[in-house]
């Protein structure tokens, strides 16, 4: 790209910069106005619905699996930070009895 058309692209995001600042930009939320709040609540339900039957369930059988790993690796995360913090605290007692 060359120099010319480098200030020709800066001169017009400055000017779409400007006029970005002159009129705020507004999201229309036509039929959003309309409809009152008992309407939205339920049309918003109504896509949660749809929207969960598209959704790719696991099985009984992948459910117990992950469930199972999700449980395991909580445990060896949570022995190895009591370790740590076990290892630590003794470290450091025994530093401040040696003085």
């Amino acid at each position: 790209m060359n120099r010319e058309m480098r200030r020709l692209q800066e001169r017009e995001e400055r000017l779409q910069k400007k006029q970005a600042k002159r009129r705020p930009q507004r999201r229309s939320q036509k039929g959003q106005d309309q409809l009152g709040f008992f309407a939205r609540v339920r049309k918003f339900l109504r896509e949660v619905r749809v929207e969960l039957k598209r959704v790719s369930w696991p099985s009984r059988q992948q459910m117990v699996a992950f469930t199972t790993v999700t449980i395991i690796t909580s445990a060896a995360v949570t022995l190895f930070v009591f370790g740590l913090d076990f290892v630590f605290k003794e470290g450091i007692l025994l530093l401040l009895a040696r003085n």
